[in-house]
């Protein structure tokens, strides 16, 4: 993969219609797979100068809580998007529009009391600075990220336009004109324009991990009752292309003009494991790891020595110094570093029991 190997944008998906969408834009995916089952695909986007994640969670907002936070620790994107359809709650919104959310209303949170339903509001806000991208990548007249759509029929009358406005959202699939929840939407989160299940969770959990993230969301359906009829026109596939076109653009406008250092650097814990550049340095020194099925071979026995129920998934690159780092990375990042050290370590002494490399590699691992 050409872009940059250490900084990359993540993207959630709710649905395999969305999920597509948003995988359609990507060139050279590889599948990534997190020891506990998480499936990936990163890919290239032409013009931007990051490589781009995207994970298919399914619907709901616990579910997307879990995984963004899974996403966030493993894969440490600089930015992550939360992409696909919503039902619109406002009249002056048009089936295809595309919906930035200013805030994302959770709005399950009250008291029940004998005077009724009070609403607790819990809202959170994009990144200032993902925001500002946003407004740039999609404004009118001075981007055409409508030339990323990539979408059959219904053909759209008119170009979809982009709203900076916020949603609602919870684990309530809105498809009434007329109900409680409707009502409730109206008198307590009346600015919200759409509705959806994920984002509030997406959200959460992105603000607890200091993450840059943004919901984007195309109009599919008016939540009033005309849901099936809407799907069955397309109108599904249509709005979920919107919103992948228009993330696309975001995450190249925002990829183009991040500073370096993005994060401030954790303070360290109590026992820093190696760096990864220290131990990639000690694995390249040893004969033979320049060749991919060499590599192929150890991270295979170093698999086998941890009696893995998962395969620790770590992405093979041709270049052997960024394969070299990817697995020192992953190494690091597995449930049991210490362990998977060591059976690097023992590993590499089976193989290249005379080398000098190996004495390097006992030190930086802190064996």
């Amino acid at each position: 993969m050409v872009a940059d190997a250490e900084r990359m944008a993540a993207v959630l998906t709710a649905l395999p219609e969305e999920y597509a969408a948003v995988r359609s834009h990507l060139v050279r995916p590889e599948t990534r797979v997190h020891r506990l089952g998480t499936v990936v695909e990163v890919g290239e986007l032409p013009g931007c100068p990051w490589p781009v994640a995207i994970a298919e969670c399914g619907e709901g907002g616990r579910t997307a809580a879990t995984l963004t936070e899974r996403i966030a620790t493993w894969l440490e994107p600089e930015a992550l998007f939360f992409v696909g359809i919503a039902g619109g709650l406002k009249d002056d919104l048009a089936l295809g529009d595309v919906v930035v959310a200013a805030k994302v209303h959770a709005y399950g949170g009250g008291k029940v009391t004998s005077d009724g339903f009070l609403a607790r509001p819990d809202s959170v806000r994009p990144a200032h600075a993902l925001e500002q991208a946003a407004r740039s990548a999609l404004r009118r007249g001075s981007s055409r990220w409508t030339d990323r759509v990539i979408t059959g029929p219904p053909a759209p009358t008119a170009a979809p336009k982009v709203h900076f406005r916020p949603l609602a959202s919870g684990d309530v699939l809105l498809n009434s004109a007329e109900c409680p929840l409707r009502e409730q939407l109206h008198h307590t989160y009346n600015d919200a324009v759409a509705i959806e299940m994920e984002s509030a969770g997406f959200a959460h959990a992105a603000h607890l991990a200091d993450l840059p993230h943004l919901a984007i969301r195309g109009i599919s359906d008016r939540a009033d009752g005309t849901k099936y009829d809407t799907d069955r026109q397309g109108h599904q596939e249509r709005a979920a292309a919107h919103a992948a076109a228009a993330v696309m653009a975001v995450i190249t406008e925002f990829a183009r003009h991040r500073p370096a250092a993005t994060r401030s650097a954790p303070a360290a814990p109590a026992r820093t494991p190696s760096s990864d550049v220290r131990v990639a340095d000690a694995l390249e020194a040893f004969t033979g790891m320049a060749g991919l099925e060499f590599r192929r071979t150890v991270l295979a026995l170093v698999e086998d020595r941890l009696a893995l129920e998962h395969p620790l998934g770590i992405p093979e690159q041709t270049v052997a110094r960024d394969h070299l780092v990817l697995i020192a990375r992953g190494l690091r990042q597995s449930r049991e570093p210490s362990s998977a050290h060591r059976a690097l370590y023992e590993v590499m002494a089976d193989l290249r029991p005379n080398e000098q490399a190996l004495v390097r590699l006992r030190e930086v691992l802190g064996l």
